[in-house]
This record gives structure tokens, C-alpha cells and sequence, in this order.
């Protein structure tokens, strides 16, 4: 993205979506200007986004059209995003699932089980998107997948469960239709404790990728130092690294989650080379032992009343050095930026509060909100990046000459850093000495008021004096 598309959601919608294949050049065109006026108002309905009764007509059939697959609207992002990746020297694939609560929504159809206990009626989300590595920049999403859930069958055998097609495949999936590295770029897949899967890490050595995950089995290993597995003794994973000395130690701020406050944290790090061995009894696409670094990360001393935190990470990039090992750590920690996606859809889109005839429809609608949702999370890394550069090298010089206008200010004088906090403000950001940087809802917030001011100042323009 750059700050055109921030600036003119015609451009912006064209780029992401021009190229979709719906089987008519009509839905694709009625699908650019839908997503142009979501893109508009991010949050409001669709009535009030398409704004005529025309349209808001035409959107509803377009959502309501089973010729149409969010698969289709969404192929131009994906391959967009990993065109974008294959660039880079070293892309994170971030993933997690996320439930999608449509419960206040009696009459949908095609709902299934979600929420505590599966009491509310929903379907999940698997989505995937593609990091730098080098410095957490969102590069788009790679790949997602909605799906219903299925309850298990009651009463069902090991060998029957094997058989059937289970939830928890969505991971392998997934990495297969993002499919494999390009030459000389280094793909890694990362995922919390729901990724660890033998049979996932298998198809990501097969796709040529790698994966930095959370560990939650306790897998039989042999460290690497160890003989022949039969003139040894086999470990267990999460006992072995609870072994670990630690060989380094750094604060590392934790944020905030559930009912844990964020703070910054003193971790010790300790990790090892090892050969963890294939499963007995559970799925395997071969029974060959893989080889990966274990690392633990853990806090000695907690705060008073606090939990200690702690991660057992599997990593198949190699590790050489303390710091490359920090380097996984800060990977798998950059995780969070999915739970701001998460959060950018459901607040920032109203993904839940949608009111369509069926998930089919939901899942159309979602392939517009997902990339809607990523440039509003994008328009808060333009503010975190280069702050000191110029203000007129990140947008028009005509933003800067009405937040400077606005806000009393000189507009040569404006840094990015001061232009995106000035723009925060107007959207409700106190820029407190306590306060850290602007979030994504405060500055979309400003920048929307920016926008109509700005386009107050075009009409005016165009008037001819009295």
C-alpha cells in the first residue's frame, strides 16, 4: 500500500479487487464500488455505506449469489500479498483461528456451534497473514478459511477418527494453498500451541517453508548430542526444556490480555538442538523424526500475585547464536498482530453485526472486510514508521496543509510522527505524557474527519463566487 490508497478508496478498492474473477465483468464492477463505499465507512451498515437504495439492493444480491465464493473475492489480495512475499528475504505466515459469534442473528442460516461450551451459533475463521521479518511491516493476507464447525462423532475409535477429516487439518491446509517458498526466500510458517501438529510441520518441510511453533505436547525427543536412539535414552520435550540453562536473559514487554495487565517482564532463555520422533499412536504423514531447536523462554521472578510467563517454542530455522534465538522469540511474539486483525474486523468492520440471510453471504462480505480491516491496521504502521520523515513524503501535501491548518501549525514543520498523532487527536487520542502511540481506532477515527474535511475543502472549491 502506499498513502494513495489510504487517501482515495476508489483507487484503493480497483487495486484490490479489479482483477477478481466472478464470471461477470458486472458483479466484479459492482464488487469495486461495494467495497469502495465500505471502505468509506468501515463500520456502518451496508444501507448506510451504499447510501442509495439501488445499491444497497445490488449489494445484497451480490452477497446473495452462490455463483460467487469468498475464495474468488479474496484470490486478488492473496496473490497480490504473496507476490509481495516472494520479494522478501525472510515472510512470517502468521496464523490463528477466530470465532466469528452471529448468535443475536436468529434467522441465518448454515450456523454452527461456537463460543463457551458451543452454546452460541457462529462459524470460525483461519486466517493467515504474511509479515516481514525483518520488521513485523503486514504484507496482506496469504490465506483464509472460514468453516463451521462439526461436532465429533459420540463414541468414536482412534482408527475411525484417523479416517475422517478433522478440524485441526485446517493448519496443513492452509500452508498447501499458500503453497511452497520461492528459491532463495525463507517462508516461515508461526502459530501458537493449536499449530503444534506433527503432521503440519511435515507439510511445511515438504512446501520447502519453515515454522517457529508453541509447543503444548510433550513429544518423545533425543537431544541432538545424543547416540543412536537405540543406545539411548528417549526425553520428552517439554521436560527436556524446563531442563535448559539459561544462556541469556532480556525484558521483553508482554501485553496486555484477558485479565492480564500488560507490563514489561525480565526472561531467561535457554535453547537446544533436538530430534523429536514421530508420533506412536497419533497421525503422521512419515514416521521420520524431525529435526528443530527447542527454546524455552521463561520469567524467574514474577511480580507479586502474577502468573509467570512462559513458552516452549519449536523453531526449524536453524540457531546459531543467542541472538538469532531472541530473533525466534520476537517472531513468535509478533503473533499480537493478529489479535489486532482479529479486533479491526469484529470493531473497526462489524463483522458480527452483519445482518445477512446466511454464512454463505457472511463469508462473501467477509472477503471485502478482511482487506478493509488491513488497511486500517496499515494506516497505523504508516504512523509508527520513519516518524521523523517529512511529513509531505508519507501524504499529499494537501493532508498536511489542512491537519496544519487545524491544528495551528506550520505544515514545512510537520514530522510524520507529529502529522499522525495531530491526526489521532482529532479522532479522540489525548496524547498524554502517560499515553504510548496512537492506535488504529483513534487515528482511523481522525482520519476519517480529515477526509471529510477535505473534501468540504474540494467542493468548496468548485463553487463559483457569490
Amino acid at each position: 500500500m502506499n498513502h494513495q490508497d489510504l487517501q482515495e478508496p476508489e483507487v484503493w478498492a480497483s487495486k484490490t479487487f479489479g482483477a477478481a474473477e466472478l464470471g461477470d465483468q458486472r458483479r466484479t464492477d459492482r464488487l469495486v464500488s461495494m467495497a469502495s463505499a465500505i471502505a468509506h465507512a468501515p463500520a456502518a451498515s451496508l444501507p448506510k455505506a451504499m447510501r442509495t437504495w439501488g445499491d444497497t439492493l445490488a449489494a445484497y444480491r451480490l452477497l446473495d449469489n452462490e455463483q460467487i465464493s469468498h475464495e474468488q473475492i479474496m484470490m486478488p489480495h492473496w496473490i497480490a500479498t504473496r507476490q509481495e512475499a516472494a520479494q522478501r528475504p525472510c515472510v512470517l505466515l502468521v496464523a490463528d483461528t477466530t470465532e466469528i459469534n452471529l448468535s443475536s442473528h436468529k434467522s441465518t442460516k448454515g450456523v454452527g456451534p461456537v463460543g463457551q461450551g458451543l452454546r452460541g451459533r457462529g462459524f470460525y475463521l483461519h486466517t493467515v497473514l504474511a509479515l516481514d521479518a525483518s520488521n513485523k511491516q503486514i504484507l496482506g493476507c496469504a490465506y483464509q478459511e472460514p468453516f463451521v464447525r462439526k461436532p465429533a462423532p459420540k463414541k468414536e475409535t482412534r482408527a475411525q477418527r484417523r479416517k475422517r477429516a478433522r478440524e485441526s487439518q485446517i493448519w496443513e491446509h492452509c500452508a498447501k494453498q499458500i503453497g511452497a517458498a520461492p528459491s532463495g526466500v525463507r517462508w516461515v510458517h508461526v502459530g501458537d500451541r493449536a499449530a503444534d501438529i506433527f503432521t503440519f510441520w511435515q507439510t511445511c518441510q515438504q512446501l520447502g517453508c519453515e515454522f517457529v511453533v508453541r509447543v503444548m505436547e510433550d513429544r518423545g525427543v533425543f537431544a541432538q548430542e545424543d547416540e543412536e536412539p537405540a543406545a539411548c535414552k528417549l526425553d520428552h520435550l517439554r521436560q527436556l526444556a524446563r531442563r535448559l540453562p539459561a544462556q541469556a536473559g532480556r525484558v521483553l514487554h508482554v501485553r496486555a490480555e484477558h485479565d492480564r495487565q500488560a507490563r514489561d517482564a525480565w526472561l531467561q532463555m535457554g535453547y537446544q538442538l533436538v530430534r523429536i520422533q514421530p508420533p506412536i499412536n497419533g497421525a503422521s504423514l512419515q514416521k521420520t523424526e524431525i529435526q528443530a531447536w527447542v527454546i524455552r523462554v521463561w520469567e524467574p521472578s514474577p511480580p507479586e500475585g502474577v502468573e509467570p510467563l512462559e513458552w516452549i517454542l519449536v523453531s526449524s530455522v536453524p540457531i546459531e547464536s543467542v541472538e538469532q534465538a531472541w530473533e525466534r522469540v520476537q517472531w513468535y511474539s509478533w503473533r499480537w498482530l493478529l489479535e489486532d486483525f482479529h479486533h479491526a474486523l469484529k470493531t473497526g468492520c462489524q463483522v458480527e453485526n452483519r445482518q445477512l440471510r446466511s454464512v454463505a453471504a457472511q463469508w462473501r462480505l467477509l472477503g471485502i472486510l478482511t482487506p478493509t480491516a488491513l488497511r486500517l491496521l496499515h494506516l497505523r504502521q504508516i504512523a509508527q514508521n520513519a516518524p521523523e520523515t517529512p511529513a509531505t513524503e508519507v501524504v499529499s501535501a494537501e493532508v498536511v496543509q489542512v491537519v496544519a491548518h487545524l491544528s495551528k501549525r506550520v505544515p514545512e514543520a510537520m514530522s510524520a510522527q507529529l502529522l499522525w498523532r495531530t491526526i489521532a487527536r482529532f479522532g479522540g487520542y489525548l496524547n498524554r505524557t502517560c499515553d504510548g502511540p496512537p492506535g488504529w481506532k483513534t487515528l482511523w477515527q481522525g482520519w476519517l474527519y480529515i477526509q471529510t474535511v477535505l473534501e468540504g475543502v474540494h467542493l468548496a472549491g468548485s463553487f463559483a463566487p457569490s
